[in-house]
């Protein structure tokens, strides 16, 4: 529909208004829905459509840290964002994702 956003429009503002991370996900899942809400559209995912399940550590990242630090932070802060998209929705967010960041100063 002529009126209706496209999703890379909606995937950008939800990126722009800080709604949805720019990081690359330490895991990406794919699986039927449960009738979640889709984080870019705000539609609910069909139940048994394939959808998304994106995951993103709350902490700062682990990499380049000695192995004792990295089991401490593991133990102190294990909170995970979970983000799910329908499949339409993750290929225009993830697009925005990439090349946004070559557009903002």
């Amino acid at each position: 529909m002529p009126d209706e956003p496209n999703p890379r429009d909606k995937a950008r503002e939800a990126i722009e208004s800080g709604r949805l991370p720019t990081a690359k996900p330490s895991s990406i899942f794919c699986g039927p829905s449960s009738g979640e809400t889709c984080a870019v559209c705000g539609v609910p995912i069909p139940p048994g459509h394939m959808q998304f399940l994106l995951e993103f550590p709350d902490s700062p990242s682990l990499r380049d840290k000695w192995l004792r630090n990295m089991l401490g932070r593991l133990r102190e802060n294990s909170k995970v964002s979970r983000y799910r998209m329908h499949h339409h929705c993750f290929t225009a967010w993830e697009f925005e994702r990439l090349t946004g960041a070559a557009r903002r100063p």
